[in-house]
């Protein structure tokens, strides 16, 4: 066997990596927060009181719609819900496309670094697949992942990510979980993953460490260190 076939073979015994998108990969400026108010008046026929008011960090977009119509005694539907999140699709990625999205320190270099090192890259977020496609396509990063759970898929992050597992490439499968929210950490751990935490969301060092992150990192800016301590944690 020629040096090239070892080194393909054990790039193929690379492990996966899922990310988590909001507060970790990037920051869609607010245009989510907008949309959902949007979405939920054409889907329900009644304006939400207070968008500002939505708590998004660690969230799932189906426990969100859900909570926003309990809240206006609303009775929710399968219907009403499929209709909220079609809307919603159409005003994130308009919204994307006048307002980009913010991208943290780092993360394309990481990715390709991560892709180089032979490792494949999923996605497990709270947003509906479309809208998470939508703002990485956005964020000019969608290329780098190959697989992923959303949203729509469950409201749970925990089970998301069991889908998440479920949907990793067969000679792949998950080792670690990397977000930005305890319940990020909560789902890592729940499916015996490595819980890898970034700072660059809305919840600080401590708390992520407090939470049980193996590992927390300020950001993803020094591209080989992260790497080095990602590679690490995967041995």
């Amino acid at each position: 066997m020629d040096m090239n076939s070892i080194m393909l073979n054990s790039m193929n015994k690379r492990p996966s990596i899922i990310f988590d998108i909001d507060g970790t990969l990037l920051y869609a400026r607010g245009v989510g927060r907008e949309a959902f108010g949007v979405a939920f008046e054409a889907a329900y026929n009644t304006p939400y009181p207070d968008v500002r008011k939505l708590y998004f960090v660690g969230a799932t977009d189906s426990n969100i719609v859900r909570t926003m119509a309990q809240e206006c005694n609303l009775e929710n539907t399968t219907a009403q819900e499929e209709h909220f999140f079609l809307r919603l699709t159409q005003e994130i990625d308009q919204g994307l496309s006048q307002t980009k999205p913010h991208i943290y320190p780092g993360v394309p270099q990481l990715l390709a670094a991560l892709r180089e090192a032979g490792l494949p890259l999923g996605i497990v977020t709270g947003n509906i697949r479309p809208t998470a496609w939508s703002k990485l396509r956005h964020a000019g990063i969608d290329r780098f992942f190959s697989f992923g759970a959303y949203g729509d898929d469950h409201h749970d992050r925990c089970e998301i990510t069991k889908i998440a597992r479920a949907r990793a490439p067969s000679h792949a499968p998950i080792a670690m979980l990397i977000g930005d929210t305890p319940l990020d950490i909560k789902a890592a751990k729940s499916n015996n993953l490595v819980a890898l935490a970034t700072a660059t969301g809305w919840v600080s060092a401590a708390e992520l460490a407090a939470a049980g992150a193996d590992l927390v990192l300020p950001d993803f800016s020094d591209t080989q260190g992260c790497l080095a301590q990602i590679l690490a944690l995967l041995d």
